[in-house]
């Protein structure tokens, strides 16, 4: 006798659920991200997150202007269908120059972390690991990069590199280098005296196998977190070095720039012109602090043995 629809639908539905159970049972990451997926916080950050990626990955083809783009007689023009975030001081459509924006503020957060985090961890696993002489000098280097206040870190870099939306990355993956490097030592102290890595030594597993195959995922969730929250700092601090002058230079979209070129404006009404640019930038620091927090709980130890 041959199924009905209904039948197949509830085998197919049946089967799927059995193979995304098989696969967060094989794989931890795929786990923590189905856990993350089902969270409130996660869907929500997902989503926002989803759709500032995909201004920023074909933002020429979103925004309805170029991002330099000038248009006749539409100077600080507010809200309305045909610009629905206003206009700025020399007629170009706010919308397109902060989906363009969006673009260089993922740029950077992601820059950073993708320069930060792989030093600072290998920097932090090797020293809690090894622990001895190799812990006091990498300890003491890290000490040294937290000796000096992040903005005048930052001023030296650029001044070495030059400005520009590249150089802002490096800037900021720099900072992020004992941040991480210090969670992650923290986690390998943890880590090195549990049974498992007895256990793998006895076995006669080296020092790299037993951190990259089997100590790195489990004090890889921290650092995920430390990850998606040190984004939302990389995010304002480079709103704040391009509102200083010191980010991309004009007429490169930022972030930045448009609230450094909103503040003689603030004044005569033009509220759209600082107000739009701010909640742009809010509404992706929510997105990456409720991403830190469904990451928090799809990792915690309550939550994975449930």
């Amino acid at each position: 006798m041959a199924n009905t629809p209904g039948q197949v639908g509830v085998f197919r539905s049946a089967s799927l659920r059995a193979r995304v159970l098989e696969l967060r049972q094989q794989s931890q990451w795929f786990d923590v991200a189905y856990r993350v997926a089902r969270e409130r916080r996660g869907q929500i950050a997902l989503v926002i997150l989803g759709v500032f990626l995909v201004c920023a990955l074909f933002a020429g083809q979103i925004a309805p202007y170029g991002y330099d783009e000038q248009l006749r007689g539409a100077k600080l023009l507010s809200p309305s269908w045909s610009h629905p975030f206003g206009t700025d001081e020399i007629s170009r459509d706010l919308l397109s120059r902060i989906i363009f924006g969006i673009r260089v503020s993922l740029f950077v957060g992601a820059g950073s972390i993708a320069i930060g985090m792989p030093i600072g961890v290998a920097i932090g696993y090797t020293a809690g690991y090894f622990g001895n002489w190799t812990d006091a000098v990498a300890m003491r280097l890290i000490d040294t990069m937290l000796a000096f206040p992040g903005i005048l870190t930052a001023l030296v870099v650029l001044a070495v590199l030059g400005t520009g939306t590249r150089e802002v990355a490096i800037t900021l993956g720099i900072g992020a280098v004992p941040v991480f490097a210090r969670l992650a030592r923290g986690q390998m102290l943890q880590e090195k005296e549990r049974d498992y890595v007895m256990a793998a030594r006895t076995l006669g597993a080296g020092p790299v196998r037993i951190i990259m195959r089997h100590v790195s995922i489990n004090t890889l969730p921290p650092l995920m977190i430390q990850a998606a929250l040190y984004m939302a700092f990389a995010v304002i601090a480079e709103a704040s070095l391009s509102f200083l002058g010191l980010g991309a230079s004009r007429p490169t979209a930022t972030i930045g720039l448009i609230l450094n070129a909103a503040r003689p404006f603030l004044t005569l009404g033009a509220w759209w012109f600082i107000l739009t640019p701010i909640a742009a930038l809010a509404l992706m620091l929510i997105a990456l602090n409720f991403l830190a927090d469904a990451i928090l709980e799809a990792t915690s130890p309550y939550v994975r043995n449930k």
